[in-house]
């Protein structure tokens, strides 16, 4: 009884290192915003709305000259403003209008993060897009890179399956399989309470799917964005970077990146059914 009891005292204290450790592993967010889209030529409009459990949330809308909105769901680092670069960049060569916001416990959003938290944040930036501002949902294009391809995933299941499309850049399979990666194959996915499970969700969407990877990534490993594009259904597009790591695909992958943004536009916003030409 005595060596049963021990057991189930370094099972307990084991399952409560995990579950600390696993969100200090996995946000690692920033309060203080490096700037604002004007430092980088754009003009925006501050958003501020609430989500479920009465967070409140900050945002920017960047106006495009084209009919189509990317939402932006960003990775577990920093905060919004450590995407300007990048939003300028999508300004000049797509054109689109953009709506990226931070999740809570990110820059000037209240709250602390979480798994729930991503999801409900998320549900609650498209409610913000689609009728405060009144863009229509089915020019909006669900945009997440690394951990947010899971809440990607998750919006394009609920609230937001009317969106055009999604796009889903240096996507994990689950947390549980970064886990078992990150420990040496051991089970440690079973005392998880965090799922982000991308791989397992992705195939029961009904819209185009677009997956991006670095083939360099030193993150999240590449084999993950192809396993995440194998569960997803068709339509569906795969564009491997050479060369390129977690963060620096759309610099790495120069034109081919932006082409086929432009090609995935029109496929998910002007039913375009053609699929034959797929990038492998």
């Amino acid at each position: 009884m005595k060596v049963i009891a021990i057991a189930i005292i370094t099972v307990l204290l084991l399952m409560g290192w995990v579950r600390w450790q696993e969100k200090r592993a996995v946000f690692f967010p920033s309060r203080v915003l490096e700037g604002d889209p004007k430092d980088a030529g754009l003009s925006f409009q501050d958003a501020w709305f609430t989500s479920e459990g009465g967070s409140k949330l900050h945002g920017w809308f960047i106006p495009g000259s084209s009919d189509t909105t990317v939402l932006w769901l960003h990775g577990n680092a920093g905060n919004i403003s450590d995407r300007l670069h990048y939003l300028k960049e999508f300004s000049a060569h797509l054109g689109v209008s953009s709506f990226i916001f931070d999740y809570r416990g990110y820059g000037k959003s209240e709250g602390r993060p979480t798994e729930k938290g991503l999801y409900s944040d998320t549900q609650a930036a498209f409610i913000w897009l689609t009728e405060e501002k009144g863009i229509d949902p089915g020019s909006v294009i669900i945009y997440g890179h690394s951990l947010g391809s899971a809440p990607s995933v998750e919006l394009a299941l609920g609230g937001g399956a009317g969106a055009g499309g999604v796009v889903l850049e240096s996507p994990l399979t689950s947390a549980g399989e970064m886990a078992r990666r990150l420990y040496g194959g051991l089970p440690v996915d079973l005392l998880l309470s965090l799922k982000l499970d991308v791989v397992g969700q992705v195939g029961k969407m009904r819209m185009p799917v677009m997956v991006i990877h670095g083939e360099e990534d030193s993150v999240i490993p590449f084999d993950m964005g192809r396993k995440v594009y194998e569960a997803a259904p068709e339509p569906k597009t795969f564009l491997p970077v050479p060369g390129g790591d977690h963060s620096d695909c759309y610099l790495v992958g120069g034109e081919a990146y932006w082409q086929a943004w432009r090609e995935f536009v029109e496929l998910a916003l002007k039913g375009r059914q053609n699929t034959g030409d797929r990038i492998q």
